[in-house]
């Protein structure tokens, strides 16, 4: 109710909506980053690419731009932007381009034929939609004259460039997605099929070389690009020599997603309107920020933000259920196995980025040189393999150290938990495993809830054992760690924290209570012996046990002290050797004083 006590109209959540004029339209909630297109229209530079992360709110914030300089719109500037920055602080170019929006999404790639037509038919229809929605610039020249009996996408496109160049009108290029079906090309059909798009003669390669003579005669006077990656950038235009990025410019660190005052205040604004629960202001916090936020793109900064599409999602399943979801995961956010298949394994084997991703998970964080330009040919290199994962999302940048050398770090828990996922299908696939999930959920209850946890971890043991050789254990409890992470890591009873600090040391493993459900929390420390230093005496060999056990037990009291336990703590020791598990068991607070 507001103050004069008449039904005020709440907003509706736009999630999944791309759409500018649709949000204005049907009262949608807005978050208003207009003051960016005053920002980007005082750079020195006029031929834009912006990368960031799937579903990060870069389709509406091109429909933003789209609407803003559309000629066409001009009438429409106060019912579109008369309440945002822009309206109030208008530029001088507001409404004066006619605009020619491509969109790469939805492109079949079963094929390359049907690749190449489908494409061809996109550039079509967006040209001869330009003739029709600009006519009024033109004199006696129409689409059907001009360049009807063209099939071709770059053939087509460069007429174009040249007719409305030869009729002195410069438009606004505006791409959506300029990867999306390359990169599913290589995802589901190969190097070889990519190539075939990207490199050379690729239709791909050729259409942006005549985006790139639009730009060098300025009759495209502008351009904003979108898309996730610099990888098929790298591979069409010889490396970003077609515009600038400012994908890692400090000014645009925020210019999609939303930073914490944005979120404070949707939150507020739905509270306010009794959509959400005010005693759960602070909790519905927590979570956001445990699960959606913590991304920075650029240097020097310490500004978070939030994945805008999760925020989104949250706010529109808590709407429609009246109560905190019960899954936190935007399926939508997900990024298939698939598209990091071919980068993990190599005729059905770990290859070295596997090691990289597994290190990622045991530490949470990795130092690197971070690469803003590579193409596929160096994929495979570790520090661009890297730098492929912060691109994907996968990273975000948590310190700079000097130059190109940052530490990247795992943003959240909802990237955390699609980590678990890729490296849990990738041992499945290499070892040929078939754990029992639903064994795994059953025992998951009984560890958190009853404190049961011999059947869980007897079990992964077990598994871990009857798939893996010798030559797996190089890393050590490293390798033992790995096998297990994956599976305790999508528990819905714990954070499983690897690593943690913890009174001046490391702990290996910190189960964590995520629910109230949850009685129990677990610190476990892993020791592995070489087989070579054990002896084949049994009262030696229990005695080396004995003193490693004694080892871990100090350790996991001095970690404890660190913690503020909430649930009661059961602390596991586990001794293995290359062949099999030589002690798992539960220190008890008085054994562990003797």
């Amino acid at each position: 109710m507001d103050r004069g006590g008449a039904m005020k109209k709440i907003k509706k959540i736009p999630y999944g909506t791309a759409s500018y004029d649709k949000i204005k339209k049907f009262n949608h909630y807005f978050v208003d980053k207009t003051k960016y297109i005053e920002m980007l229209e005082n750079l020195d530079t006029y031929h834009l690419f912006f990368l960031r992360p799937r579903r990060f709110g870069k389709s509406l914030w091109l429909s933003i731009l789209e609407h803003y300089y559309d000629v066409n719109k001009k009438n429409q500037f106060e019912e579109l932007f008369g309440d945002t920055y822009i309206g109030k602080n208008p530029t001088p170019l507001r409404n004066t381009y006619p605009i020619l929006k491509l969109n790469f999404s939805g492109i079949p790639t079963e094929k390359i034929e049907i690749t190449e037509k489908d494409f061809n038919l996109k550039i079509t229809r967006a040209i001869k939609n330009f003739y029709g929605n600009y006519s009024f610039l033109f004199e006696k020249i129409s689409f059907e004259e001009d360049l009807s009996k063209i099939t071709n996408a770059t053939s087509l496109f460069s007429e174009f460039v040249e007719i409305m160049h030869f009729h002195n009108i410069k438009f606004y290029l505006l791409i959506d997605e300029y990867d999306n079906f390359a990169n599913n090309i290589l995802i589901h059909h190969g190097k070889d099929r990519y190539q075939r798009v990207t490199h050379q003669a690729g239709f791909l390669r050729s259409f942006f070389a005549a985006v790139k003579n639009g730009t060098e005669t300025n009759t495209i006077d502008r351009m904003f690009v979108t898309g996730v990656s610099p990888l098929v950038l790298s591979d069409v235009t010889s490396g970003m020599n077609i515009g600038d990025n400012i994908s890692n410019m400090i000014p645009f660190n925020s210019m999609v997603g939303f930073t914490q005052g944005e979120v404070d205040t949707m939150l507020d604004y739905y509270i306010d309107a009794e959509v959400i629960k005010k005693e759960e202001r602070d909790m519905i916090l927590s979570l956001l920020q445990q699960y959606y936020n913590n991304y920075c793109f650029s240097k020097n900064i310490n500004e978070k933000v939030f994945n805008s599409d999760m925020i989104l999602y949250f706010f529109n399943k808590y709407s429609q259920e009246k109560e905190i979801p019960s899954n936190l995961i935007d399926e939508n956010v997900r990024i298939d196995y698939g598209k990091l298949r071919f980068l993990l394994l190599e005729e059905k084997k770990l290859n070295g980025n596997f090691s990289i991703l597994s290190d990622i998970i045991e530490n949470g964080s990795i130092d690197t040189q971070l690469i803003h330009s590579f193409a596929l040919k160096d994929i495979l290199e570790k520090s661009k393999f890297k730098s492929f994962l912060y691109y994907l999302g996968f990273l975000t940048i948590k310190k700079h150290y000097i130059a190109s050398r940052y530490q990247l770090t795992i943003p959240n828990e909802v990237i955390r938990t699609m980590h678990f996922d890729y490296i849990r299908q990738a041992l499945t696939e290499s070892f040929k495993l078939n754990i029992d999930i639903e064994f795994l959920e059953q025992e998951f209850a009984n560890t958190a809830i009853n404190g049961e946890w011999q059947k869980l971890f007897t079990y992964l043991l077990e598994e871990f054992y009857a798939a893996t050789s010798l030559r797996d254990f190089v890393l050590k409890e490293h390798s033992i760690k790995m096998f297990l992470l994956p599976y305790l890591g999508f528990s819905p009873y714990f954070y499983v924290k690897s690593e943690p600090e913890m009174n001046r040391g490391y702990a290996d493993l910190f189960f964590q209570s995520k629910t109230d459900l949850t009685n129990y929390e677990y610190l476990i420390e892993l020791k592995y012996l070489k087989s070579k230093d054990l002896p084949k005496d049994k009262e030696k060999l229990n005695a080396l046990v004995q003193k490693t056990k004694q080892a871990a037990t100090e350790q996991l009291l001095r970690y404890k002290q660190s913690r503020n336990i909430t649930c009661k703590l059961i602390q596991l020791v586990i001794i293995c050797s290359s062949k099999e598990v030589l002690l798992i068991e539960e220190v008890k607070e008085d054994n562990a004083k003797d």
